[in-house]
């Protein structure tokens, strides 16, 4: 799998987020025709064996898979990515400082991630240090823009080497702008802003949307990278009250 070839050639790709964390949800998603899986231990309850057996999963039926990181600590990075993440995804971006330590804290190198390959990323040591090196350059690195900072500062931002992709966040941007919907004026000119920072570096933007059929639209407008949802939203819809209802007349 090279997601990250993928996402570097701007083909529309259409994912979405896991939030049970269980390697069932994702073995469940092979061979769904998703390009990838969000597994988001941001929020919710994912641990470091939620995390290592639904990346295993992944492995398992071919399906690229990120982590969201609570935040973008050295320590967390390293650990997803010995575990076999093909990338993560790290909240709250502000500054093109903040965004070239997360870079290097994802690669190897000086002052950047410490070696290992006895671990899934490098086989548990089947491979040489050359291909364990060459496959660990590969990895995704998305960085999530949704504070007003970060959209002030997305030109520098996306101008930082190894930046694989710029996820914008429009609920919380929504939040810090105290408006309170996805579609404001304030929300739509920051997405607008880090779509044409993002087009002017070449780095391809991702983001989210709460049903499959917003997607287009956003691909239309430049975004390469789409989230669908989570795996609670299609059970509820297919579960719903009014669907449970309609099967059960005329029971009693």
């Amino acid at each position: 799998m090279h997601i990250n070839k993928d996402i570097s050639s701007g083909s529309p790709l259409l994912g979405t987020f896991i939030k049970t964390p269980h390697h069932v949800v994702v073995e469940a998603l092979g061979g769904s025709g998703l390009d990838y899986i969000v597994l988001d231990a941001e929020h919710s309850t994912f641990g470091i064996s939620e995390t290592d057996s639904c990346l295993l999963a992944a492995k398992a039926v071919g399906i690229p898979a990120f982590v969201r990181l609570t935040e973008g600590a050295p320590a967390d990075i390293l650990r997803v990515l010995d575990m076999g993440a093909d990338g993560f995804l790290v909240p709250h971006v502000v500054s093109a400082e903040q965004a070239r330590e997360v870079v290097e804290a994802a690669h190897y190198g000086a002052g950047g991630r410490g070696y290992s390959a006895t671990n899934r990323a490098g086989n548990y040591g089947r491979v040489s240090m050359s291909e364990h090196l060459e496959n660990a350059s590969d990895v995704s690195v998305i960085l999530q823009i949704e504070d007003p900072e970060g959209v002030e500062a997305i030109d520098e931002i996306a101008a930082v080497e190894g930046v694989s992709a710029c996820f914008v966040g429009r609920a919380d941007l929504a939040v810090a702008y105290g408006v309170y919907d996805l579609d404001a004026p304030e929300v739509t000119s920051a997405v607008e802003s880090v779509i044409k920072a993002c087009a002017t570096r070449g780095v391809p933007v991702a983001t989210f949307v709460p049903k499959m059929e917003d997607a287009r639209a956003w691909f239309e407008r430049g975004v390469n990278m789409v989230a669908v949802a989570s795996e609670h939203k299609p059970m509820q819809e297919y579960f719903s009250k009014g669907s449970v209802s309609s099967v059960k007349v005329g029971d009693e």
